[in-house]
């Protein structure tokens, strides 16, 4: 993203923002210097932090400290926001705020406490709060786009706002325990993670309701909730992640590919993937053998 290449030229840029939407994954990486707020604007994704996997949905704001090991997958049609910045320059802004502690706290310490990497705090805002922050990151992605002093000066601006508003959120989420929500009560982390594991093997959703002692049809339901889309289009987005990585690393057919990743039929897998990247299986990988 712009915001991104923008900061690596100009190392004195106190504040950048980004966004990842769909299916898009990001590698287990580190920023050192670099704390991020990451906020869930849709959909959902499983979190790796520290050794540990956190499901997040929409709604759900932490902060990763500078230098942990984090990633996103199994995103599914996500949307999701990330705030960085550097905790020397913004530690002068934190303290203009009327009651700093409580903020400065979150966006100095992080989300991850102790020697494990441990989840320790997060938010999980409603929907009308969760609108005015996504407005928030778009103003600094915007202001990020611009080099003037003006920019910089509207760009604090802008995140002293947003410092603010998360200050002023009392509905805790703790992400090591079940969701407080419908979905959490039905156990929706361990059918996802059921899922994860077993995206190869025939899955009906019959067999995923039975593990939440639901009608299939109330599962579902649930389920989309939750996660914004069915269980069958969240068991595909598993298989066709898995895809990419096996064209991208290993010498198989398409038809072995397909079979590696729960497709029975390898032209029905060749139209998912289409339907899910714009190319086909035999375009990606001839598109990173080229680039290589």
């Amino acid at each position: 993203m712009r915001a991104h290449i923008q900061y690596l030229r100009d190392a004195g840029l106190p504040v950048f923002a980004g966004k990842t939407t769909g299916t898009e994954n990001r590698p287990v990486h580190r920023h050192q210097g670099l704390f991020e707020l990451l906020a869930v604007f849709a959909g959902a994704c499983r979190l790796v932090a520290g050794g540990g996997e956190y499901f997040i949905k929409k709604g759900d704001v932490l902060v990763i400290k500078a230098g942990l090991d984090h990633g996103i997958e199994d995103a599914c049609q996500l949307k999701a926001g990330s705030l960085h910045y550097k905790i020397g320059t913004i530690a002068g802004w934190i303290q203009e705020l009327p009651e700093p502690p409580g903020s400065w706290r979150f966006f100095a310490e992080g989300s991850f406490a102790g020697e494990n990497f441990e989840f320790r705090e997060g938010f999980h805002l409603p929907s009308s709060g969760l609108q005015y922050l996504e407005w928030l990151v778009d103003r600094i992605i915007a202001e990020g786009e611009k080099m003037d002093r003006a920019s910089l000066a509207r760009r604090k601006a802008y995140f002293l706002s947003l410092a603010a508003f998360i200050a002023g959120q009392e509905n805790r989420l703790d992400l090591n325990a079940a969701v407080r929500t419908r979905a959490g009560d039905l156990q929706l982390r361990e059918v996802v993670k059921y899922i994860t594991e077993h995206y190869a093997e025939p899955i009906k959703v019959s067999q995923l309701a039975e593990m939440t002692y639901l009608s299939p049809r109330h599962f579902t339901r649930i389920f989309k909730d939750y996660f914004q889309t069915t269980p069958m289009n969240y068991i595909t987005n598993c298989r066709l992640q898995r895809a990419r990585l096996l064209l991208a690393g290993k010498d198989y057919s398409i038809t072995q590919v397909a079979n590696e990743c729960g497709f029975s039929d390898s032209n029905y897998f060749a139209r998912q993937f289409k339907k899910a990247f714009g190319v086909s299986p035999s375009e990606y990988r001839a598109g990173l053998r080229k680039r290589r």
